[in-house]
């Protein structure tokens, strides 16, 4: 049976957000055929180019379309015997604040550069990482921020991939990069008029590397929730707008720093 049909049904289902439904058809597209022998090599296939947590999180996807085609009578039996993805999840690791203020003063070097957009790349860049760093949002979140989210020094908006409404406090140096951005969006967006998400990323990574500091932008959201863990302990999950409390431990905060700056016992041992 043809995958990406029994997607495209399992989706006219339901109402979901722009980014998971793009995922759901580039893994049916990709896996193409719901068949056990299909499905597994497209898990192996994969599992030699990316994570074991995002192979696993695919088999999930193929998963749910299995059981919404033998539900809704689209196959006659679901396929079994589908292999099984052993997650290995290697430890989180964050920016320090040192870090990220080199990020911040490092756009500095690109003045003068312009995107294809004549955004202004030390300003784009500048306004993401404040904002990526302050509101904990997720990327598509931060690129689909305007004007209208803003109310003072307050952001408010509703997460696409849940649906729930976040608010949050602006530093006063994170809304004058925002308006500086403002200042020149044609059509209000504060930081997604200036490129598409592909140009985004890759400017971006040349910033990072440039900085020295390695990591993605996804790490501006952890890097905020593992500030948020060390000077407020439980809180990183509110700032993560999970639903479930355990994520943020398991998967966004950096141990490292957040023990580093906690108390320890004293050495029972003196040399």
């Amino acid at each position: 049976m043809n995958l990406l049909a029994i997607a495209n049904r399992y989706l006219a289902d339901r109402s979901v957000c722009g980014a998971y439904r793009h995922h759901v058809r580039r893994i049916a597209s990709q896996c193409r055929e719901l068949s056990t022998r299909r499905v597994n090599d497209y898990l192996k296939a994969r599992l030699e180019r990316v994570s074991t947590i995002t192979v696993s999180n695919e088999r999930t996807i193929i998963l749910s379309l299995n059981k919404y085609a033998w539900e809704n009578g689209i196959i006659e039996s679901p396929i079994r015997g589908v292999m099984k993805i052993r997650r290995r999840r290697a430890p989180t690791k964050a920016w320090t604040l040192e870090q990220l203020r080199a990020a911040i003063d490092g756009t500095a070097k690109h003045a003068g550069r312009r995107l294809r957009s004549g955004a202004p790349v030390d300003k784009f860049l500048r306004a993401w990482i404040f904002l990526g760093y302050e509101s904990g949002a997720r990327f598509g979140d931060v690129m689909s921020f305007s004007v209208e989210h803003l109310d003072g020094d307050i952001l408010r908006w509703t997460q696409a991939k849940t649906g729930d409404p976040i608010v949050r406090h602006l530093s006063r140096a994170c809304l004058d990069a925002a308006n500086e951005m403002l200042a020149l969006s044609p059509d209000g967006r504060i930081v997604g008029w200036a490129c598409g998400l592909r140009q985004a990323s890759r400017v971006m990574r040349a910033h990072l590397d440039d900085c020295g500091i390695g990591g993605t932008s996804k790490w501006l959201r952890r890097s905020g929730a593992t500030h948020i863990e060390m000077a407020q302990p439980g809180k990183a999950s509110l700032h993560l707008g999970h639903r479930t409390p355990t994520l943020a431990a398991q998967a966004y905060i950096d141990w490292g720093q957040v023990r580093a700056a906690a108390p320890s016992t004293p050495e029972l041992v003196v040399s």
